[in-house]
């Protein structure tokens, strides 16, 4: 990431974006310990389900705040770079260093010294046991 927050979005990421969504935006907001960046067409897909849900219960509330309230309309530049607002880059602890995950309609953004925390943690163990349930559901 640069000084001013840009940061590169690889390469294959922005030809499936320019294939399948046909526009250069992304929608970055805060999750969990990271941040998660969908194309404006999924995040609009999200977007119609949540107001679906009932809007005065306080789950969905503060849900709302959370996602919905942190995101943010980062456009790609010419060189396929977004711009992280200050706002989310301090929430999930980006500095410098930051590692991508491809999560099939999104990108997880970490820092890597917490996405190291994380994966030497509890991603391993998890996922063993996601597998199993998910093994279940035919996978």
């Amino acid at each position: 990431m640069t000084d001013k927050g840009r940061v590169s979005i690889p390469a294959k990421f922005r030809e499936v974006c320019r294939e399948k969504y046909a526009d250069e935006t992304l929608i970055i907001t805060n999750f969990d310990k990271c941040l998660v960046a969908y194309p404006l067409r999924e995040w609009n897909e999200i977007e119609k389900k949540v107001s679906s849900l009932p809007q005065f219960k306080q789950e969905v509330i503060s849900f709302l705040r959370y996602l919905m309230g942190g995101a943010v309309d980062c456009p790609l530049d010419g060189q396929g770079r977004v711009l992280i607002p200050q706002s989310l880059r301090s929430h999930a602890r980006i500095d410098k260093e930051l590692v991508m995950i491809g999560m099939l309609t999104r990108i997880e953004i970490w820092a890597k010294e917490v996405w190291e925390e994380e994966e030497q943690g509890r991603a391993y163990e998890e996922f063993k046991k996601s597998r199993e349930i998910l093994a279940g559901q035919g996978l």
